[in-house]
């Protein structure tokens, strides 16, 4: 696992989704003027997490964004050739602000929203040495 949410968040977090069932695909209605809306290019935007990680690979998130086709997808093979250029251009952008780059595949059991979203995570600190994560069954994860 490389990235958490507190205990209240993560409760937050699954609250939100058990009302979120039967309203169809959450980031389709995500347009300009939304409070989650940061940016916008021809064939995506980019949102904020409303559920931000607290920590990625060890180290405390200090912004969490997420880059969203506009067009409903599941997976980054169905975008037309000018969208795939495009993703890469704005993923070089994010990744030399030092943001992280994730995606879920569409099949994933763990991924929350079907619609294809790439994590863009920006992190601060040295990693921790140690995070004890508290789940049902008790998981421990050390990190060195």
């Amino acid at each position: 696992m490389t990235a958490t949410r507190s205990r209240k968040e993560e409760i937050t977090y699954r609250t939100h989704q058990s009302k979120q069932k039967n309203t169809g695909c959450v980031f389709c209605h995500i347009k300009k003027g939304h409070d989650q809306f940061i940016s916008e290019h021809t064939y995506f935007i980019v949102i904020r997490n409303i559920f931000e990680y607290s920590i990625w690979d060890g180290q405390k998130v200090v912004d969490h964004l997420m880059l969203v086709p506009k067009k409903h997808t599941d997976s980054l093979g169905e975008l037309p050739t000018g969208a795939a250029e495009e993703f890469v251009k704005i993923i070089s952008a994010y990744e030399k602000k030092s943001y992280n780059i994730y995606a879920r595949a569409p099949l994933s059991v763990i991924k929350s929203v079907v619609h294809q979203h790439t994590h863009l995570i920006k992190t601060v600190g040295r990693p921790k040495n140690f995070v004890f994560l508290l789940r049902k069954p008790l998981y421990v994860r050390l990190v060195t």
